[in-house]
């Protein structure tokens, strides 16, 4: 506290106010009439109120009023608030003034005087709408405000009673609540008169009570009561109060009043009577004359102190030529009231506006000759009491001119002005852009966010300069010189809108907590104090950062004012143009030769420099301590060891306050322009004391500077370049503009940050990193880790113990101060770069890189780190890379280095090796592979045989060649790998990649020495693990196999090619490959010796295993018991000719899948012999089936029987009786066509005597001995009802008749087996008498001997009996005497031979 009671300057800090934002609307209907509002003119006020209960600190309220409209605005510097504005329309009628805010059993009670009317408006308090103890949690969620759920029905009003004496207008009103809850309002009359008004506690019914306080005299009451108002006339009394205060006082409440007359006059609101009147003229002698107060007269306020018992007023006399304040303190003694004089300020020569009293300060608000608004303080106790006034460094105005160099876009300059952050409100700007499109008939669309607002800037400016050119062609001069008309028209306008809203109204100061705010017509402004180097350079020298002695605090004072003379004589244009040479790396001291040479070598201003500036350094005693004293305070290098007093948190609680104070937006932003103007001013006060040292040396003994100083001088220049360079670098990051960042190119930071194994810490949400646009770096990091950093390190000092009560009067420049440590560049601090890093601010990291990188000597390869990060995201591999390179060399030195290798190894290879392993990481997730290459190769060189980190840099090396193609060296590398399992692995990735790009020939045809077992398990896994239809494995292993003469291996790979196609691609195309892999594997067999060319059928082992984790213990899925799957299988084995019958069903199936319409065949496995052959007979291919039925030992009748019935069916179409239609006939030629029908013995014809001849010619074919095909013939036939052909029976007979006899009488063919028996007994007695006969295949027998032929008597007889049973038909009757005719004269023949050969 008492550092702080030395602080002699103020600065205001203006912050972006929020006019701009919706605000909520209240109307309030007071029953007046029209010509109230018009007729009654009142001043506009202003005021603030702090909140004291509840817990609830750093949150306030302030108010303005214009004419008959009330804006009341809540604001929190510790969270964010919504719905925290509110606006009142009092319909019909003024505010008079007397605002006032009161805290009362969870209430927020506002009270408000119009000039007809008194209201109560009743909120919850904020520790009703905040849960959870939230004031001591952080939370990013903005919480309620308390006008948030502002509701109609806890507001009410009180019309006043003009009646009685009290029938004058309003002057002036005060408002306060007593300690019994009544909200009670004075009013006062140009008459004198005082009205009270007393409005019963909350939520208690009773009736408002209206009182006229009592007159001083009892002549002026007589005189008041009896005369009419119209017969008095408009003149003011003296006795009017023209300011109230009412305030509760040694148990009771009273009004006190400051009249024209220049008495305070004080009133009881319990008895209604006048207890005091004080001449406030007797405190000043000289005054006792003084005429009565005219105009705006006297004001009357209280004293904000912490004090809940004594009362202090302060009164505002302001007289024709003087004004003056007076303290006035109340006091009761012996049941009187008495007032104490306690100090008296004379006041300024110009208008008061508005003015408020803390404990020790008094804080004014004036307006001068030229109508411009300053703002004063004067000291009331501490070491700086003297009654002295002070300037309150206000906010420069923002003139309309803007420097613009010869060779810059003048849209570029402006655009960057007016949307600087902090500089303008956007509000401001959008109004300036509405009068701007109205003056071209043109609109502006609501709503627009900062980029569309910059777009439609943009486009208006550029459609007025497009306006203004009358020619369709003008000269670049002249197209400059519109773009600098409209630019310059444009902003001034923007310019014009902020000074309106920048219009001062008033005051407000909390004594809690040291919060000072200047409340203006848009919005409202912050009071802090300054800094020593602020009070140094824009003050008049004052210093209060150290106890000094009286001459150095002189020589100091000097040395500010030396100081002030210098930055005064530097004009806009130089400044330009020296930190333009900074920014081009041009050291400072050459730089500044050019200020030195303008200030003191010109011819025009070279006196009043040399002159004034000389006298000034005469006047210093001791120059070189003078300079040291400002260039310790000014440098921050290991301050932040210094400043390091650690001390135990008192509580929990006082730890959690501590990292939520300040955090809120409007907080802020009142840190991040106060980073701005204490850098803003270190980097000038830096520049002209380096202005100062130069000119010193080079002016000599001019000015009294010996040489011994000039040395000493000389020494101090390097240091402060380098302080002023630091500074600079400050300036830079609370005005450089953050890039606004997407949400992919964060989720790619992310990435990136989690390859160098970095945790995310910069603080932010993600929607704070995207929604980065129009916020500076500085911001974003005091938004984010760096303003948390900074709370925590000042939570650790004792003075954060000591002040926790006047935040605003320390803390504010307690955290700037921290932030600067932690953007302090000279300081081992690596946070900031870091912070860039995280929020993917690479552009404004590449240019603090750049800037740094040149003179300052701390952290130099972490900042190469940073640059090649940033290289590396701008698509810069191979600057990257370089930069990378450069940095290692800070691995044994540099803090952030060594926390990204996180390692206790102290071997300096082994830390390049595992350091280049993060960077490769980097380059692997931006796909640089031939950088990654390179530096696995650098790393590969630099490490230690036995560093087992080697292979992991071989296999890094291997993939990365492989990805670029350079197979060859993939494989040396992949070779030089000394780790067996991460060899197997880039061998497994080789061949799977080579397999995958179809360079198959290079994959062959490496030796792979030592690795041939590998490469075959590789593949095997491969091949059966993969999905064979999007790679193909084993024609890469046939390949293989072939290339080195193991054709065994090679056809069986491909007979388990295609017998995984036939089992998992049941489709033509499957089968197609499926045949041709059986082909393969046919012909690799055939090259091997027959004894060897075998192979064991592959097994579905894995599919079994799986199986069985699916199934029960004992049961398959349907319940039957399964057998062992873990039980040893036999071992199948498949020869050639097993191959080729496998082969022949697929070339089958493929056969049938040409001619299937349905396609059903190609759905489900291949189906066996058996369901071929059905499959090809069902389809007409009579050829393969057969071929099917003789490769696999199968009988053929299926075969014939299908055929024959195609013969009748078809001879059945093809009948003279039947029309054959088309359709029939091409479905029959499209199965015959399918056959072999290219033998001699079949005759095309016509369809049916095609298949006849077809079925003959099989018969001819396939028949053998036992006739078994003939029979299927006949069956089919002689079931179908269908005669036989007589080429049929032929046939037949000759194999055999007896047969065809039977089925004859089977199928009751009675007289074709009648006649077949007689002709066969002919034959066979012709043969016994004559040649051979070959209609049956008889011998003849010309001597009689034992007959090898027979009749088949069983058949004969059944035909007979079959005969017998139908000789009612005539037909059988003469067939049964026909066959037993000839069967006699057979018998007899019989007989004859048997004598014949017995008489022999």
């Amino acid at each position: 506290m008492a550092e702080n009671s030395r602080v002699r300057y103020f600065r205001e800090v203006v912050v972006p106010s929020n006019s701009g934002s919706k605000w909520k609307e209240g109307h309030i209907n007071t029953v007046a009439s029209v010509s109230t509002l018009q007729d009654i003119k009142v001043p506009d006020s202003s005021g603030g109120y702090a909140f004291t209960e509840g817990g609830v600190s750093n949150r306030f309220i302030y108010w303005r009023t214009t004419s008959n409209i009330l804006e009341l605005v809540e604001q929190s510097l510790d969270y964010n608030l919504f719905g925290s504005q509110i606006r009142f329309h009092f319909h019909d009628t003024q505010i008079i003034g007397g605002i006032s805010i009161h805290e009362s059993h969870g209430n927020v009670i506002v009270l408000v005087v119009t000039a007809i009317s008194v209201h109560r408006l009743v909120f919850s308090h904020p520790s009703k709408l905040i849960k959870n103890n939230i004031g001591y949690t952080q939370s990013s969620q903005p919480v309620p405000s308390i006008f948030s759920y502002a509701s109609e029905s806890l507001w009410s009003k009180y019309l006043l009673n003009h009646g009685g004496n009290f029938s004058s207008q309003i002057q002036g009103a005060a408002s306060a609540q007593n300690g019994e809850g009544q909200a009670l309002f004075a009013l006062s009359s140009n008459e004198g008169s005082v009205l009270l008004i007393k409005m019963p506690p909350l939520n208690i019914q009773g009736i408002v009570q209206q009182f006229e306080l009592s007159k001083s005299s009892m002549m002026q009451k007589l005189w008041t009561g009896l005369v009419p108002a119209a017969m008095r006339g408009s003149q003011e009394s003296l006795e009017t109060a023209t300011g109230l205060v009412i305030h509760p006082f040694r148990g009771d409440t009273f009004v006190f009043a400051i009249c024209r007359d220049h008495k305070i006059r004080v009133w009881s609101t319990r008895t209604h009577e006048c207890v005091s009147i004080y001449n406030i003229l007797e405190t000043c002698p000289e005054l006792k004359n003084a005429p009565p107060a005219i105009g705006s007269g006297h004001k009357l306020v209280k004293v904000m102190t912490s004090d809940a018992v004594n009362l202090l007023l302060c009164v505002h006399l302001n007289f024709t030529e003087r004004n003056q304040f007076c303290f006035i303190q109340p006091q009761l003694m012996s049941g009187r009231m008495q007032h104490l004089h306690m100090a008296t300020v004379v006041g300024v020569a110009e208008d008061l506006i508005d003015y408020c009293v803390t404990s020790d300060k008094l804080w004014t608000l004036w307006t001068n000759s030229s109508g411009e608004s300053i703002a004063r303080v004067c000291h009331m106790s501490g070491e700086l009491r003297d009654g002295n006034w002070v300037e309150v460094i206000l906010h420069p105005s923002d003139g309309g001119e803007v420097l613009v160099s010869q060779h810059t876009d003048p849209r570029e300059v402006y655009t960057e002005k007016i949307f600087q952050p902090k500089r303008f409100n956007l509000y401001d700007i959008h109004k300036a852009l509405n009068v701007y499109r109205r003056s071209m008939d043109a609109t502006v669309p609501a709503n627009l966010d900062i980029d569309m607002l910059k777009q439609e800037v943009t486009e208006a400016v550029e459609d007025a300069i497009r306006n203004s050119a009358m020619a369709n062609e003008v000269t670049e001069e002249e197209y400059c010189d519109l773009q600098m008309e409209q630019w310059s028209k444009f902003y001034s306008g923007v310019v014009q809108y902020q000074e309106v809203g920048g219009k001062m109204k008033g005051f407000f100061a909390d004594s809690n907590t040291g919060l000072v705010c200047i409340i203006k017509k848009g919005g409202l402004s912050y009071v802090r104090p300054c800094d020593p180097i602020e009070e140094l350079y824009l003050g008049d020298g004052y210093w209060s950062a150290d106890h000094l002695d009286e001459i150095t605090r002189r020589d100091v004072k000097t040395l500010g004012m030396c100081l002030s003379l210098i930055g005064g004589k530097i004009s806009e244009e130089m400044v330009v143009q020296f930190e333009d040479s900074l920014l081009m790396k041009e050291p400072p001291e050459e730089a500044v030769r050019l200020l030195v040479e303008y200030l003191f070598f010109n011819t025009s201003l070279v006196e009043v420099s040399l002159d004034s500036l000389g006298a000034l350094v005469q006047n210093i005693n001791d120059l070189p301590s003078c300079l040291q004293v400002v260039l310790d305070s000014l440098d921050l290098t290991n301050r932040a060891a210094m400043e390091e007093e650690e001390s135990d948190m008192e509580s929990e609680q006082q730890q959690l306050m501590g990292d939520q104070m300040l955090t809120s937006d409007s907080a802020l932003d009142f840190l991040t322009t106060t980073l701005q103007q204490t850098s803003e001013t270190g980097f000038q006060a830096l520049r002209d004391i380096l202005v100062f040292l130069t000119s010193a040396i080079s002016l000599g003994d001019r000015d009294g500077i010996t040489p011994e100083i000039s040395e000493t001088l000389n020494e101090m220049i390097p240091r402060t370049s380098s302080l002023l360079q630091s500074y600079a670098t400050l300036k830079w990051a609370s005005t450089k503009v953050a890039t606004p960042s997407t949400s992919n190119s964060l989720e790619m930071n992310l990435r990136q940050l989690a390859t160098l194994e970095l945790k995310e810490n910069s603080g932010l949400t993600s929607m704070q990193k995207t929604v980065s646009s129009n916020v500076t770096v500085a911001e974003l990091f005091i938004r984010g880790v760096g303003g948390n950093q900074a709370r925590v390190n000042l939570s650790r000092t004792e003075r954060f113990h000591d002040n926790t009560g006047q935040i605003c009067n320390w803390a504010v420049l307690g955290i700037t101060k921290q932030i600067q440590l932690l953007l302090w560049p000279l300081n081992e601090n690596f946070l900031f770069p870091e912070f860039l890093a995280s929020c993917c601010q690479y552009l404004p990291l590449q240019e603090y890189s750049y800037q740094l990188n040149h003179w300052c000597e701390i952290n130099p390869a972490s900042r190469k780190f940073m640059l090649g990060l940033c290289y590396l995201h701008f698509g810069e591999p191979e600057k990257a890379a370089q930069c990378y390179t450069e940095a290692k060399e800070g691995l044994e030195m540099e803090a952030f280095l060594q926390s990204l290798l996180q390692t206790d190894e102290l071997n300096p290879r082994v830390l390049e090796v595992l350091y280049y392993l993060k960077v490769i990481r980097q380059f692997e997730e931006f796909d640089c592979a031939d950088t990654v290459v390179h530096l696995a190769r650098t790393a590969i060189s630099i490490a230690d045989q036995n560093d087992e980190n080697t292979a992991t840099l071989w296999s890094k090396m291997f993939k990365y060649q492989l990805e670029l193609g350079h197979n060859d060296e993939a494989y040396s590398a992949m070779v030089s790998n000394p780790d067996p399992s991460r060899r197997k692995d880039c061998l497994r990735q080789l061949l799977v990649t080579l397999c995958e790009r179809g360079d198959l020939q290079t994959l062959v045809g490496f030796p792979y020495i030592d690795l041939q077992d590998e490469v075959v398990s590789i593949l095997e896994s491969r091949a059966r693990s993969v999905d064979i239809t999007t790679q193909n494995y084993y024609d890469l292993l046939y390949a293989f196999y072939l290339s080195r003469n193991n054709f065994g291996k090679a056809g069986s790979v491909m007979y388990e090619h295609g017998m995984r196609l036939g089992r998992e691609v049941p489709s033509r195309q499957g089968l197609q490959k499926q045949a041709h892999c059986y082909l393969a594997a046919m012909n690799a067999l055939r090259l091997v010796n027959p004894m060897y060319a075998w192979i064991v059928k592959p097994t579905a082992g894995n599919e079994m295993q799986m199986m069985k984790g699916m199934m029960s213990g004992k049961r398959k899925l349907d319940g039957d018991e399964k057998e062992d799957l873990t039980a040893p299988k036999k071992m199948e084995i498949l020869e050639l000719e097993d191959i080729e019958k496998e082969f022949m069903l697929v070339d089958a199936r493929l056969q049938l899948l040409k001619h299937d319409t349905t396609n059903s065949v190609g759905s489900g496995p291949t189906p066996g012999p058996d369901e071929m052959v059905g499959l090809l007979v069902n389809a007409g291919m009579y050829d393969r089936a057969l071929t099917i039925c003789q490769l696999f030992e199968m009988k053929l009748t299926s075969v014939f029987d299908s055929l024959a019935l195609r013969c009748v069916n078809l001879a059945k179409s093809c009948s003279h009786s039947t029309l054959a239609d088309t359709s029939t006939l091409t479905r029959a030629w499209d199965w015959l066509k399918l056959n072999n029908l290219t033998a001699p013995s079949i005759k095309e014809s016509s369809a049916a005597d095609t298949a006849w001849s077809l079925l003959q010619h099989y018969l001819r074919t396939h028949e053998d001995n036992t006739a078994q095909l003939h029979r299927t013939v006949v069956v089919r036939l002689l079931s179908q009802g269908f005669p036989l052909p007589s080429w049929l029976i032929k046939s037949y007979k000759e194999l055999n008749w007896s047969e065809l006899l039977r089925l004859y009488t089977a199928y009751d063919q009675l007289e074709d087996a009648v006649l077949l028996t007689i002709e066969y007994v002919d034959a066979l007695m012709g043969t016994y008498s004559g040649p051979d006969c070959p209609a049956f295949n008889l011998k003849s027998s010309l001597r009689p001997s034992p007959l090898n032929n027979w009749l088949p008597y069983t058949c004969i007889d059944q035909l007979s009996r079959a005969l017998k049973d139908l000789k009612q038909d005539m037909l059988y009757d003469r067939l049964a005497e026909k066959l037993a005719h000839k069967l006699t004269s057979y018998h007899q023949k019989m007989r004859n031979i048997s004598e014949q050969m017995t008489i022999r």
